[in-house]
């Protein structure tokens, strides 16, 4: 048994659910933990059963980067991700020193962090030599990627990745949740990095009755769990699919509201959240940004893809299904209900997509990714 603490740095976005499918089954394995986190991530892992404590409100990552992120749009788009950058490693200090007296009260075997966390952790643990690990929520992103950071990130997002590299080369831990195949099959790894595949955890929601009920088959329209522009995408989805024979779900997720979605087909329902899960379980297609987390349950679920991304790591992760060929692309400024359209009928009408779609889902479920990744931590 190890105590373990787990620093938990935001509710929304992709890098919490990884890291609370960890943390759930280090617990199951009789492991003690406790996480430290904001009031959105008390929120997400309330009723799961782990310890948590609530961090100050001052050091709540997300207002502090989406204020960032609103600071920065009158900037050019290198500009705006060296004002995420520095307004990140502030923050990361600030919080650093705070943790700091859990850590020597707490004295753990173990500190585990997201990607976000990195800076945090490496400042809060360099005079006790506590050994810290990473659970990075999307592909490798370095030193030396399969791709340069051009391709597979938004030009905002870059500074702040670069940032994060080096920082990575001091964890004693670094788990990839992706696998070497998604990763256009690199197998060349830092010491210390893993692919260690899906870890998949949703916020239990209740389901909407209307989804049992029989009808046309399912297609998922996603947008980002954080603040992003990307609401256009919704509305040119729900265009694109009002008369085709399917019902649609799509969720708007916590930067939006339901109500700014104008005119809804009669064959559409919109949600702020569904668990994707449940919805991927009975699809025969996803439509999304593009984010790693859906990405991965889509895969899961042997669900093909239409994939428009956005911004973040998402043109990272759609070039990746793209060339695994589980996804059709449609590119950000090519998007019109024609083009949308087109690849949406592609998908639907492509057997070999279908076909490599049904496999990846066998492949990734034979093998036990979450299980792997707490063996790793309980070597350290």
């Amino acid at each position: 048994m190890k105590k373990i603490l787990t620093l938990a740095t935001a509710g929304a976005g992709g890098d919490l659910q990884p890291l609370v499918a960890v943390t759930l089954e280090l617990l199951k394995r009789g492991n003690e933990v406790l996480v430290l986190g904001d009031d959105s991530v008390a929120s997400a892992i309330t009723d799961l059963g782990i310890k948590t404590i609530v961090l100050p409100s001052t050091y709540d990552f997300g207002p502090r980067l989406i204020a960032a992120i609103r600071d920065g749009q009158a900037l050019d788009s290198e500009a705006q991700g060296k004002l995420v950058q520095q307004r990140t490693a502030d923050w990361s200090k600030e919080l650093a020193a705070s943790i700091q007296p859990f850590i020597h009260d707490h004295k753990p075997d173990l500190l585990l962090t997201s990607l976000f966390g990195v800076g945090v952790a490496a400042a809060a643990t360099l005079s006790t030599h506590l050994p810290w690990c990473v659970i990075n929520s999307t592909f490798y992103v370095g030193p030396n990627p399969p791709r340069a950071l051009e391709s597979d990130f938004s030009g905002r997002a870059i500074p702040l990745i670069r940032y994060f590299i080096p920082l990575l080369a001091q964890a004693h831990l670094v788990l990839h949740a992706t696998d070497s195949i998604f990763d256009f099959g690199n197998s060349v790894l830092p010491p210390r990095h893993h692919y260690v595949g899906p870890l998949i955890w949703e916020a239990p929601a209740p389901i909407p009755d209307y989804l049992n009920q029989p009808g046309d088959p399912w297609v998922l329209v996603t947008l980002s769990s954080q603040l992003q522009d990307d609401m256009s995408l919704a509305q040119v989805a729900l265009q694109a699919l009002a008369h085709q024979p399917v019902r649609v779900i799509l969720t708007v997720g916590d930067g939006h509201q339901p109500s700014e979605i104008n005119q809804i087909p009669g064959n559409a329902h919109v949600e702020r959240y569904v668990p994707h899960s449940k919805v991927l379980e009975q699809s025969k297609l996803l439509i999304s940004h593009a984010g790693h987390g859906s990405v991965m349950k889509a895969m899961w679920y042997g669900v093909p893809m239409v994939l428009i991304p956005w911004g973040r790591d998402q043109p990272g992760v759609a070039a990746r299904a793209n060339h695994l060929g589980v996804a059709k692309l449609v590119m950000r400024e090519q998007l019109t209900n024609e083009h949308l359209f087109e690849a949406i009928n592609s998908a639907i009408e492509d057997h070999h997509i279908q076909e490599i779609a049904r496999e990846t889902a066998q492949r990734l479920q034979s093998q036990h990714h979450v299980g792997n990744a707490c063996e790793l931590l309980e070597q350290i």
